[in-house]
């Protein structure tokens, strides 16, 4: 999920309220009640805000194709749609603490400390909730200039449901801190909130100049300091951007808000909640559970081939997914308790599901693809395609490593009867067809990505009805709100980097960024070590979504400026994402794995260091010959003109 939701369990601190509580006095209870009761309501709108917009989006596509007649307003209605569901999901994932946090150095903390730094991060959570309200509510009159081109609606309909997701999320809060927490904490949590409005509203940059390094390093506090005490990534990158605006003191406060509207006011990332349910969907159907089956035809036979199995497996299911974080927890799910079975060591089966599950980072509808093509506006078709050479290549190594390590412990050979080759075979088509169908249509220029969400969700409904029967009423909608709570936290992400990117735009960061360098180096092998470096360490800490839409664009002129292909650097930082799945301190895929295998996070990172190291080499060897990852998007689609 960050992709999937098994993600977001592993890394939220998930703050559920719901005990009953003795204490109590009758305005809590009643705050609490109010909380539960919107939330419910919120995820029905969710639900059928989601149902709207892929419903939209579908009837655009048969018009479009089946009776040759595009609709001039399906787009546009199934964007508004979108904004709506993105931004109720985005309140319903605050209410069940679901959104991304970075609390590895809290945890080390004595209790004591731990206590305050949950007070400050709560604090200043709150402070950007309600700045966010405030600049939602100002920007109303703004909005309402606006309609849109086809339904002549004024943009004041979908941009409401940003003050709505504050509102909500200001009542979670409260509820969450009022309701629920001691009153000493509260007062200091509220206290903490409004003098953070206070300081950003004002806004200070008016009276005192904050310029040179001493705003540098504001802006670096006010981003990773909110962070590593808890705050969500998120709301933090909201925070910083919002210290930025207050630093300059000549913009309006309202741009925060609109800047995050159009942050998902893309019709490309209306792929990503399609993909996310996609993926959901098709793991509680048993289409993974088919793809492991006929894996294990594939490799099973050599020594150590339930390992490799699981490589095979997660590139077939992330090809369809797209999705890192739910092809771990998809193909960990049936194949760590197998190889588990078989005598393979825990902490190696948490270890290579890891890794395996990276390859649904460099599928080629990969989400995190979509979001890279999406803020540097290259081709989706160009970088789907530029990913297949460089993945085949990442799972190869990732399978040498597994028998390698299989041959050296003597692990079992998997040996499926030959009676079971065809069925198996039979029974892993309609997976295979799912892949066809992304993949053609995206690389024969046939279909959007966004409508390849929406085809490949409704091709797994019609599996699920028709040939699984897992499509129970109940079932489905208790899927589509987990799979929302995964898309309205990554949505949030890009939304609130979207708002950073803004900002670092507005101080001229890539100009600066790029004279530095330039002074240094105009080698692009140095500039791709350096920038490779960055991106390292910053996947340490962050998710792909905020890299790409906050610090991503800062970087492109400099590429540009030395000559780097922009599909070329996109499948370098595909790999480079991959890596950071795995690396400490955050690596969601190593958290999901452990939490399957049920061994200790420590033990899993270094049985993980292998697969680490072999990332390292592709992407030096992806970096070193270009040509791997741009013959198939030449050979497709011709050198594209500069």
């Amino acid at each position: 999920m960050s992709e999937a939701g098994e993600a977001t369990v592993a890394r939220s601190a998930e703050q559920d309220a719901t005990s009953p509580d003795a204490g109590r006095s009758g305005w809590a209870r009643r705050l609490v009640a109010l909380s539960d009761a919107l939330d419910r309501l919120t995820e029905v709108g969710y639900f059928l805000a989601t149902v709207a917009f892929a419903s939209t989006m579908l009837l655009g596509v048969f018009f479009r194709y089946a009776l040759n007649n595009s609709l001039t307003w399906s787009d546009e209605l199934a964007v508004i749609l979108f904004a709506w569901a993105t931004f109720l999901s985005v309140s319903t994932v605050y209410r069940h603490g679901k959104h991304v946090n970075i609390d590895f150095l809290v945890r080390t903390l004595p209790p004591v400390w731990q206590a305050r730094a949950a007070l400050l991060a709560e604090g200043l959570t709150g402070g950007y909730i309600i700045a966010l309200l405030v600049s939602g509510i100002q920007a109303l009159p703004v909005a309402a200039l606006a309609h849109t081109d086809a339904l002549k609606l004024p943009l004041t309909v979908p941009y409401l449901a940003i003050p709505t997701a504050s509102m909500l999320m200001a009542i979670h809060w409260l509820r969450r801190n009022l309701g629920d927490a001691a009153r000493g904490g509260s007062l200091a949590k509220l206290l903490i909130a409004l003098g953070f409005l206070g300081l950003v509203y004002l806004p200070f940059g008016y009276y005192v100049a904050v310029v040179g390094w001493p705003r540098f390093v504001l802006l670096a506090l006010a981003l990773f300091g909110p962070m590593l005490v808890g705050v969500p990534v998120a709301f933090a990158m909201g925070v910083m951007a919002t210290v930025h605006i207050a630093a300059f003191g000549n913009v309006e406060f309202h741009t925060g808000a609109l800047q995050i509207f159009y942050g998902i006011e893309i019709v490309a990332l209306l792929a990503v909640p399609l993909l996310i349910l996609s993926g959901s969907l098709m793991h509680a159907a048993g289409i993974a559970k088919r793809m492991v089956d006929f894996a294990q035809v594939v490799v099973g036979r050599v020594r150590g081939g339930l390992g490799a199995a699981n490589v095979v497996a997660s590139l077939l299911f992330g090809d369809i997914s797209g999705s890192s974080v739910s092809d771990t927890a998809a193909i960990g799910s049936i194949m760590i308790p197998e190889m588990k079975r078989r005598g393979y060591r825990a902490e190696f089966c948490a270890a290579l599901q890891g890794a395996a599950g990276t390859l649904g980072m460099t599928a080629p509808i990969s989400i995190t693809l979509i979001l890279y093509a999406t803020a540097v506006n290259t081709s989706v078709s160009r970088m789907a395609a530029a990913t297949i050479v460089p993945g085949l290549l990442v799972a190869a190594s990732f399978m040498l490593v597994a028998l390698l390590h299989a041959h050296r412990l003597g692990y079992p050979r998997e040996r499926v009867p030959f009676r079971l080759v065809l069925p198996r075979t039979a029974a892993a088509m309609p997976g295979f067809l799912a892949a066809a169908l992304i993949l053609g249509g995206l690389l024969g220029g046939v279909f959007t990505p966004a409508e390849i969400g929406v085809i490949l969700l409704t091709y797994v409904l019609l599996l699920s009805l028709v040939l699984y029967r897992t499509a129970q009423p109940r079932r489905v909608y208790r899927t589509v709100i987990e799979a929302g709570h995964v898309s309205g936290m990554m949505l949030f992400m890009v939304a609130t980097s979207t708002f950073v990117g803004f900002v670092l735009a507005y101080d001229l960061f890539s100009f600066l960024l790029v004279d530095t360098v330039s002074q240094l180096t105009e080698n692009r092998y140095v500039v791709l070590f350096v920038l490779n470096l960055i991106f390292v360490i910053l996947g340490m800490v962050l998710e792909a979504a905020p890299l790409i839409f906050g610090f991503l664009p800062s970087f492109m002129p400099l590429l540009q400026h030395v000559g780097i292909d922009p599909v070329h650097w996109g499948v370098l930082f595909l790999i480079n994402m991959s890596l950071g799945m795995l690396v400490p301190p955050v690596a969601l895929n190593l958290f999901i794995s452990t939490a399957i295998a049920g061994v200790r996070y420590e033990q899993a990172v270094r049985a993980a260091v292998p697969f680490m190291l072999i990332l390292v080499v592709d992407m030096v060897l992806v970096a070193v010959f270009p040509q791997l990852p741009l013959f198939l998007p030449h050979v497709l689609f011709g050198h594209p003109i500069r």
